[in-house]
């Protein structure tokens, strides 16, 4: 997406606006006052107002936005404004906050470090690395961006330049100490000095300045300096001097590429830039070619909305830097990483494309996933079967003269010859090569597509026809148990914790009226009628790969959920994703349907890939694995949303919902096709070999 909202929340305004990530630019924005203090969550519903009046204005909905990023003053740290005075916060969660609000990802920051990256991405910083930003204003703030990251400190202090000791006993600081840099470089030290030697000047050029703007700024002594006033160029000859003190230490101690002066006495350009460089450059450290460069900012009122609409930006660069070290030094890879890059648009874990290259040249592909643990809560039991699955699909692939290399996922193993790598934060990373020249399909393109996919899927059910199944765990307990479903939606409906139920009502009534058929399949396996097999539990057509020169399917991916089920699961789960006219989100339920005729494609694929490997009973019962699937699909995204969306990934409000409803359309459908989708199994079911 090129598009994210920046909001920059201060004291006095607050202001929103859309920003253009590919032209670098606020395309719109708009600012209402801030009325602080008051109440964080009152602040927060009129920013989401404001967001969607904006969005409204720009012809966009939410679902145009990447993210939102919000600047604030004070501490700010994960997520959290620790203490904002001027907005008389303490330990506010501001993100998570505005994230239940819109249903977008919030990034948070403080304001003076949003400037500096802002400076540091598109401004006098842009390409490259490190940049220190010093906003001269009512204070003196300060940000640090560092190796393309902000840096704010374990505690959230970091940068706080204005307070850094430049005269030791010197004058009191708003902070109570003495000698701050803020004493003697903010506008409002400018303002008080001005005003101490006009007293003792009165007939300064300052004083008919004075007169002409009816009150003491910032302006006027470099208006009067620059007319050659003595009183005005004592006060601005110190002032230069004292910042130049400050500015040489930061950049004796970080030595950035750019050193940026933003805030409104930056304003005056050259006239102060110039001297402040040639101060600055005697008293710090650096040589000729590797000199800090002393910069007027870029940004002016834009940089707080420009900064915060970056840090979606930030955070994932910085979490690629965090995922190269994981990957260099947990697994057992060929060559140097060249580059991590976000892949496929699946729900649950977070996956990468890793690209290495050896000093040959050689270059080299993997694929890279952080398991979700709050979806998958025993990562290493998820691995063992992974692991045992494949291992064993591999050594079938070469007793039958396959190829283990494309046919089957191959997992890279750790450098301590392990399966799977836990980082120092505790997150359980796993690592397998990609299969070239393949693609994948997030919906059927040609129903050609839909068949093939079945045939691999029923192949699947064959290859592992004598894998025990009872040997597996139970990754996620009770995960296709429709029971259970069913009654864990109705202890959310119960306990309605985001007082969503009112909304969902008819919905609920749906699924109360099918609390009988939920245990048609429970039923059948305690009767002895339905086997335990070896289930993949998503059988999307997505988690399949194809050949990207024949179309033809290579093999079965996203092996998290691999577990003990029925056959018939796997077979229902395609089917309520494929056989359908529309996305799984799709809000207009007119273009929901059930089509019977992809239905009949993926039966004949299903039981072809199976070839004999089912027995009569799952045969007769794929076309309640379908419905069952479908309900149990509706009623798992029903649960979310009435839990507040914390499973499925969403990218707008209500989307949840929407799914929930999509797959109810779809179930009552096949309700009035059931003979039709029985009589089509039959049709085939004798052709099986």
């Amino acid at each position: 997406m090129r598009y994210s909202i920046g909001i920059d929340l201060g004291g006095t305004n607050m202001k929103v606006g859309v920003v253009d990530l590919e032209e670098k630019k606020i395309l719109i924005s708009i600012s209402e006052p801030t009325c602080a203090p008051r109440g964080a969550e009152e602040i927060a519903a009129d920013i989401a107002s404001m967001i969607r009046r904006l969005l409204a204005d720009a012809d966009m909905t939410l679902g145009d936005i990447a993210w939102i990023g919000a600047a604030t003053p004070g501490i700010v740290k994960n997520g959290t404004v620790v203490s904002a005075s001027n907005l008389g916060w303490d330990n506010v969660p501001f993100a998570m906050l505005l994230e239940r609000m819109t249903g977008k990802r919030v990034y948070l920051a403080n304001d003076a470090n949003a400037a500096a990256y802002a400076e540091a991405c598109w401004g006098v910083g842009a390409g490259e690395k490190n940049l220190i930003a010093i906003t001269l204003g009512t204070g003196v703030g300060g940000g640090i961006v560092m190796n393309g990251a902000i840096f704010d400190g374990f505690n959230g202090f970091a940068a706080e330049i204005g307070h850094m000791i430049i005269d030791h006993g010197g004058r009191e600081c708003s902070c109570g100490k003495r000698g701050c840099l803020e004493a003697y470089c903010s506008a409002t030290a400018l303002i008080k000095e001005s005003r101490r030697m006009l007293a003792l000047y009165p007939d300064s050029m300052m004083k008919a300045l004075l007169d002409k703007h009816g009150e003491m700024s910032g302006i006027i002594p470099f208006e009067a300096w620059s007319g050659g006033d003595y009183a005005a160029t004592s006060v601005i000859n110190d002032y230069i001097d004292y910042l130049a003190v400050g500015i040489s230490n930061v950049i004796n101690i970080f030595q950035p590429e750019v050193l940026c002066i933003g805030g409104g006495i930056s304003a005056q350009g050259e006239a102060l830039m110039k001297p402040l460089r040639d101060r600055a450059a005697r008293l710090s450290f650096g040589f000729a070619q590797g000199k800090t460069r002393i910069e007027a900012a870029k940004f002016k009122n834009g940089a707080g909305i420009i900064g915060a609409a970056l840090l979606g930006t930030e955070k994932k660069e910085n979490a690629i830097m965090q995922i190269a070290d994981t990957v260099s030094r947990g697994f057992d890879i060929l060559g140097d990483v060249v580059s991590i890059m976000p892949f496929g648009n699946g729900h649950i874990n977070d996956t990468y494309i890793v690209v290495t290259e050896n000093n040959g040249g050689e270059e080299n592909k993997y694929i890279l996933q952080k398991i979700n643990k709050n979806v998958f809560p025993r990562p290493d039991l998820l691995m063992k079967n992974f692991a045992s699955v494949t291992e064993y699909l591999s050594e079938l692939l070469l007793e039958n003269g396959g190829d283990p290399e494309r046919e089957t996922l191959r997992l890279v193993k750790t450098k301590e010859g392990g399966d799977y790598f836990v980082s120092t934060d505790g997150d359980y990373w796993r690592m397998v090569h990609y299969i070239r020249d393949s693609i994948c399909y997030d919906k059927v393109e040609e129903p050609r597509q839909f068949y093939e996919s079945a045939v691999a899927f029923g192949n699947f059910q064959r290859m592992l026809k004598d894998y025990p199944a009872d040997s597996l765990y139970e990754i996620i307990e009770n995960f296709h148990n429709t029971p259970d479903r069913y009654k864990k939606l109705m202890d959310a409906a119960d306990r309605d914790k985001f007082e969503r139920r009112k909304e969902v009502e008819a919905d609920l009534e749906f699924a109360r009226a099918r609390e009988a058929f939920c245990h048609t399949l429970e039923d059948a396996h305690r009767a002895g009628r339905l086997p335990l097999r070896v289930t993949h539990n998503d059988t999307k057509l997505n988690n399949i790969l194809f050949d990207g020169n024949t179309g033809k399917p290579i093999c079965v991916i996203d092996l998290d959920t691999i577990m003990p089920g029925y056959s018939v699961n796997d077979f229902g789960d395609s089917i309520r994703f494929g056989a359908t006219t529309a996305a799984e989100d799709e809000s207009d339920l007119t273009k929901v349907n059930f089509d019977i005729e992809l239905y009949e494609l993926y039966v004949k694929g299903f039981i072809e890939g199976a070839k004999g490997g089912l027995t009569d009973a799952e045969l007769e019962m794929l076309p309640i694995g379908a419905i069952m699937m479908t309900l149990e699909c509706g009623m798992r995204f029903l649960t979310d949303y009435l839990q507040g969306d914390t499973y499925f990934k969403t990218h707008r409000p209500g989307q949840n919902l929407d799914r929930a409803r999509n797959q109810f359309k779809l179930v009552s459908d096949m309700e009035h096709k059931l003979d039709e989708m029985r009589e089509i199994v039959n049709k085939y079911s004798h052709m099986e070999v």
